[in-house]
């Protein structure tokens, strides 16, 4: 039985998902104490530090090799889109990469038998722990992402989910809560971000979009961008000119984000479409994990899918559960059932009017 300490937003979700595997809850804090009766706890020193990543968007988990390696099969086999960014050895002495093999988020060795991973829970893995978590206590849809929003969101969220434990109607507390929040964030006419994380780590923004549409209750959005730099489109190959522009169609909650490009004439010359962990929307702007999976569209009526190899080594890799290529799959299959260059010609019509 390996023994854990845990702290964080995530605490009382993979407390309770660790005990039912088998981990041992030790140096828990008061609250976890209380919410799990935890009676003379353990002070023991612990085989696994789990804590939060700063951006919260995740956990640091530190430990020896075997619980480590029981943690990630325990969160692959749960967590569909979860992310682990390190590789541990199969026994002590065993080859680690580098930094420079490994790119932005290595596994740090601690000692000789004890390593550091990355853990990075997007939008499906945080609504799993949500429900998780909804075994313990009283929990709002979207617990884990709202608290990942921070400051004020965060705050909110705990006095709302007070409310929950007096007794109150889950329907009427998310309503009121909802309604509390919708300043904080983005409207029609904002500038955004796009957080476009890979799957290594790294981070790209793409540009300062502004918001062209949002409806609010589908979570459908569309967004514009224009470019004053020469370059090439990824994927499409195609020429980017100074002058060009972007739109992009996406829902929050969506696992792609489909982009058509116009030259500054308004010439159509091509969409592509990313796939992704389905996308969050936070006061700053989106953010996502990119699964180098594309669909690029050409003018001239050509259709390809690019890079699932790429997703397929880095499932082969540790990063990603196996769990994600099927759903993957079943993405593709959606958006290559529904792609019409005709309606893509129309579509970018009206774009073009609106833009």
């Amino acid at each position: 039985m390996f023994k854990v300490k845990i702290r964080g937003i995530y605490s009382t979700a993979l407390t309770q998902l660790l005990m039912d595997r088998g981990f041992k809850i030790v140096q828990p804090s008061a609250v976890i104490k209380e919410r799990f009766n935890l009676k003379n706890p353990s002070q023991e020193p612990p085989d696994l530090d789990i804590r939060d990543r700063m951006d919260r968007q995740g956990v640091y988990a530190t430990g020896s090799i075997s619980a480590l390696h029981l943690l990630t099969s325990t969160l692959k086999s749960t967590l569909d889109d979860v992310v682990i960014r390190g590789r541990i050895p199969r026994e002590a002495g065993g080859p680690i990469l580098s930094s420079e093999e490994f790119g932005n988020s290595p596994l740090k060795s601690l000692s000789e038998t004890t390593f550091t991973i990355n853990i990075e829970f997007p939008a499906l893995s945080k609504r799993i722990l949500d429900s998780i978590r909804r075994r313990v206590r009283p929990t709002l849809d979207g617990h884990h992402y709202y608290k990942a929003c921070g400051r004020r969101i965060s705050s909110l969220l705990e006095m709302a989910e007070r409310l929950l434990e007096k007794g109150y109607l889950q329907e009427e507390v998310e309503a009121l809560f909802k309604e509390t929040i919708r300043s904080e964030y983005p409207r029609v006419g904002s500038i955004i971000e796009i957080e476009h994380v890979k799957i290594d780590g790294r981070c790209f923004h793409l540009g300062v979009p502004r918001v062209l549409r949002f409806e609010e209750e589908t979570g459908v959005m569309r967004l514009h961008r224009t470019f004053t730099k020469k370059g090439v489109y990824d994927g499409l190959k195609t020429v980017k000119e100074p002058g060009d522009h972007a739109v992009t169609d996406l829902k929050i909650g969506g696992w792609s984000l489909r982009t058509r490009y116009f030259s500054s004439k308004g010439v159509y010359k091509g969409t592509y479409i990313n796939l992704n962990t389905p996308v969050e929307l936070y006061p700053r702007g989106i953010r996502y994990v990119d699964l180098e999976v594309d669909i690029c569209v050409w003018p001239d009526g050509k259709i390809a899918e690019i890079d699932m190899e790429k997703l397929q080594e880095r499932i082969r890799q540790g990063y990603l559960s196996e769990r994600i290529e099927p759903l993957m799959r079943r993405k593709i299959k959606e958006i290559m059932n529904t792609i019409s260059l005709d309606l893509e010609k129309d579509e970018a019509a009206l774009t073009i009017e609106e833009s």
